[in-house]
């Protein structure tokens, strides 16, 4: 279980992007796609699970592998124009 919560101090896009592929893989691993990097450090997935159970389960994996709470959102949002590729 991941020890991060969403209080913790959120992850920069200088702390994010070392942990680029294992990013990549967990995107997969959790059923999400098209990954993307937004300049404050918020990751961007594509779902097509209704609800947003898989992308909370990937914000926690993804905390845990770069030790800081990664946010992440999904491109359905308006949030999600300025980003660029994880």
């Amino acid at each position: 279980m991941s020890q991060i919560a969403v209080s913790d101090r959120k992850a920069t896009l200088a702390e994010i992007r070392p942990h680029a592929a294992a990013m990549r893989r967990l995107v997969l691993e959790f059923g999400l796609g098209r990954p993307r990097l937004r300049a404050d450090g918020t990751v961007i997935v594509h779902s097509d699970e209704p609800g947003y159970r898989s992308v909370m389960r990937f914000s926690a994996a993804a905390s845990d592998v770069v030790g800081a709470y990664v946010h992440v959102i999904t491109d359905d949002v308006p949030g999600a124009v300025t980003v660029a590729d994880l």
